[in-house]
Order: C-alpha cells, then sequence, then structure tokens
C-alpha cells in the first residue's frame, strides 16, 4: 500500500510539472502575412474578431476585422506596417507585415522637349532613397477584464428597424452596435450602410429543411454560402431545439448542421439559438451531438435573459446559469444575453443587464428588444471599465461584481427585498443617483461613480 502512494506521488508530481510550463502562459500570437495589398493571418482558438493595428506616418490606427482576412483601405505612396490581435483576448500582437502602395497617378509624366541650343543639359538630383520603415514596439497589452464592464450590444434589426436604415442613422448605430443579426435579403443594404459586422437569420426547423436530411442541409449551407459571398459575417441559427419541437432535430441532424456549416465557412461568425433550460441538462450529461455543435459555433443565445419568460424563477436555477455561461466560456463559447419581449420595461433590462455584467468575459453580447435610436435605453451605454473582483454571492441571495468605474447587484429569485448601502452618491440610469437601492428578488442595479 505504502509503495502505492508512493507510484501515486511520483505520477502526481510528474504530471504538475509537465503542465506547470503551460500554465498562466498566453496564447501565442497570430502570424500575419501579406499577399499583395491583402492580409491573412493564422487563427487563435475560434475568435473571430480581431484588432488591426495599422501604422503609417508616425501614426497608429487600430480598428475591429472579422475573420482572418482582410484587404485594408490603400494609403496610396506610403509604407503601412500591420500588425493583429483577437479583439478580446489575452494574447500578443502577432508579427509586423508591411504593404507599400503605389503613388495614387501611375501615369509617366509628360515628355519635355529638347533644351535651347547652347544650354548645358541639366543634371537631374538622383532619386532620394527612403529609409525603411522603423518597427515600433507593440502597443500596451489590454486585459480582457478591461472591457468587461462594457457592454457589446447586438442589435436584432427585425422590420421595426427599417425606417432607420438609412444613411442618417449610419452614425448613431455605429456607436452603438457591435454585431447586428439581419434578415437576408433584405439586410443586405446593412453592408455598406453601416460597415458593422452582419449575421444572417435562418430557421431551418420552420423554413421547410426539418427533418434535417443531407439535402436539407445543402439547402442551408447555400442560403447561408450566399450571405457570405455578399459580405454577411456568419450566420444566426434559429430553433436549434434539441429535445422539443420546432427544431431541425433529430439532435444529430441539428449538430450535423452546424458541424456542416462551419466547415463550408470556417471564418463564419456561427449564432445558435438553443433554449437554456434545453440545452443545459445535455451540457451536463456530456450528450455527444450536443458537443460536436458547442465545438462548431461562436455564440450561443440565451433568449429572454433573466426576463419572466426566461422561466428561471428560483435562486438555485438563477446560480445554474452562471455555471452554464462559464462551462461555455471554457470552450472558446460566448453567450448573448437578449431581451424579453414580453417584458420590455426598464426595471427588466437593468436586471437582465445587471446578470450579464455579472458574467461577461468581454466577449459576450446583451441585446434589448426594438431598440432603435429614437426609442434607446441609455444603460446599455455604461462603461464600468475594469473588473476588480470575480462575481461573489452572499449569504443573502445578493450578487455582486465590483469594477474600477463602478459595481453591479442583483437580487436572486426567492429572496427576500434588500437594501445595499453605497456608501458614496452612484448613478443607475434606472434608479438616477442614489446612496443607497432597495432591490426585491429578481431586479438588478448598475452603478456608475
Amino acid at each position: 500500500m505504502r509503495s502505492r502512494r508512493l507510484l501515486v506521488l511520483v505520477a502526481l508530481l510528474l504530471t504538475v510539472g509537465a503542465l506547470a510550463p503551460a500554465m498562466g502562459q498566453a496564447s501565442p500570437p497570430p502570424v500575419l502575412r501579406a499577399r499583395g495589398e491583402t492580409l491573412k493571418w493564422t487563427a487563435i482558438r475560434r475568435h473571430h474578431l480581431y484588432r488591426l493595428l495599422a501604422k503609417v506616418h508616425g501614426r497608429q490606427t487600430v480598428r475591429m476585422v472579422v475573420g482572418r482576412t482582410v484587404r485594408p483601405p490603400a494609403v496610396p505612396g506610403a509604407t503601412v506596417i500591420y500588425r493583429v490581435k483577437p479583439l478580446h483576448y489575452i494574447s500578443a500582437w502577432s508579427n509586423p507585415a508591411s504593404i507599400t502602395y503605389p503613388p495614387r497617378n501611375h501615369e509617366s509624366p509628360p515628355k519635355k522637349g529638347p533644351p535651347p541650343k547652347g544650354s548645358p543639359p541639366k543634371q537631374e538630383p538622383p532619386p532620394k532613397q527612403e529609409p525603411p520603415p522603423r518597427e515600433e514596439p507593440p502597443p500596451r497589452e489590454e486585459l480582457t477584464e478591461s472591457v468587461a464592464g462594457r457592454p457589446k450590444y447586438r442589435l436584432d434589426a427585425a422590420s421595426y428597424f427599417a425606417p432607420f436604415s438609412i444613411a442618417q442613422y449610419a452614425p448613431w448605430v455605429k456607436a452603438h452596435v457591435s454585431v447586428i443579426k439581419g434578415y437576408p435579403p433584405f439586410s443586405d443594404a446593412y453592408l455598406s450602410l453601416f460597415g458593422l459586422p452582419l449575421i444572417g437569420y435562418h430557421d431551418p426547423a420552420t423554413e421547410g429543411q426539418a427533418p434535417l436530411g443531407h439535402s436539407g442541409i445543402e439547402r442551408v449551407l447555400a442560403e447561408v454560402r450566399r450571405d457570405m459571398g455578399v459580405g454577411y459575417a456568419g450566420v444566426f441559427v434559429d430553433d436549434a431545439n434539441w429535445t422539443f419541437s420546432p427544431s431541425p432535430g433529430p439532435r444529430s441532424a441539428l449538430a450535423n448542421l452546424i458541424v456542416a456549416i462551419r466547415a463550408a465557412e470556417p471564418s463564419a461568425l456561427i449564432e445558435m439559438n438553443s433554449q437554456y433550460h434545453d440545452i443545459w441538462p445535455l451540457i451536463k450529461a456530456h450528450d455527444p451531438n450536443v458537443e460536436r455543435a458547442l465545438g462548431a459555433v461562436n455564440l450561443v443565445t440565451k433568449e429572454f435573459g433573466v426576463g419572466p419568460t426566461a422561466g428561471i424563477n428560483t435562486a438555485q436555477d438563477y446560480g445554474e446559469l452562471f455555471q452554464f455561461i462559464d462551462v461555455l466560456h471554457s470552450k472558446g463559447v460566448h453567450v448573448v444575453m437578449t431581451g424579453d419581449l414580453h417584458a420590455n420595461n426598464v426595471p427588466t433590462m437593468e436586471y437582465n443587464l445587471a446578470t450579464y455584467l455579472l458574467a461577461n468575459d468581454g466577449d459576450d453580447f446583451v441585446s434589448g428588444t426594438e431598440q432603435t435610436p429614437e426609442h434607446w435605453w441609455h444603460g446599455f451605454e455604461v462603461n464600468l471599465g475594469n473588473a476588480l473582483t470575480p462575481r461573489q454571492r452572499s449569504a443573502t441571495g445578493v450578487w455582486s461584481r465590483a469594477f474600477a468605474g463602478g459595481i453591479v447587484y442583483t437580487v436572486e429569485p426567492g429572496a427576500a427585498t434588500q437594501t445595499i448601502r453605497l456608501g458614496k452618491p452612484m448613478h443607475s440610469a434606472e434608479w438616477g443617483t442614489v446612496e443607497a437601492v432597495t432591490l426585491a428578488a429578481g431586479q438588478g442595479a448598475v452603478l456608475t461613480e
């Protein structure tokens, strides 16, 4: 027995020693290459959104790009140095890659006539040699927590949004929205109008492809290829239900569809609308079809958020929602916390936003119901900054998370109404400027300093 314990101890030490170098290491940076005027880079996990750094004439700009291939706007007559990194994931910047753009005018200068007789020939100065671009150190690294307190809004641009699909509202959309869910082909216009990542809505469960066989999957793939071919960033798969109808089912067929979309469009941003109470038990049971699907998607919709329609009515269910999100994060998958169309009011939106901020790691999204430039809840504009603490729960059912610029609270379902004293004036989009908030079960507060 003693020798057996010794062997187990030695094995554990060897395992820890083997894992130690890998623990704590950030993901390796992407490898960036320039081919002509196009940039391509290697994947980091399944990240689809990246930052593109451009340096020219001593100035740096950073913008978001979708996918792993981009043709940046030309800068005539200049050499631009580029780097990339995932948008919200800790990794170093890539190696630099430069593109030298030709001058704007490619025409040869007009020929000059011969010099007057007796004039000495004019000596042209030698062409000025441009020094090679000096490589600058990459920008300072930003931690994932630095964006955990800033919501990323995913707009559901259904028919209600049509009146705002004009150039007049483009600046507002670009300032408030991170990703758009559109409805092809009507939403094709958003590609040039808004210039934001756009995913196309498809519902194989109700559009005639269910139950999915090979031909049904091919029809869905044809629609997705059409969208991606005109510039969409990906696809939204609705009614991805695993144990009830409507569904593209059976489970194996639904998983086959998601995997086929990923195989056909490796860079697609795939959002799957699976109900929490449907998919979470299957995740805990390690259902192989659900595991296959989660291996291919980027986002899972948490439809209705934590509004009344979501049916999250107990403390245990509310706590398990965070476990669900944490498990998705561990798989490189993130969530979209949508609004509740049956409870489109400020208290529900604040509770949903606070819950989102308790779980957000910087790559999750939040959404409201029929939000427009003329009907917009300003709570979505909050920026709490860097997360200072993990999510915490008190013995009385109060959940909280502190940020550099404020704090969020929720009271879980079933808990008693509680008054939380803040110790200083703080501001909430719902509560205004307060020094204490009284929250009932199923309420939340997002507070800035």
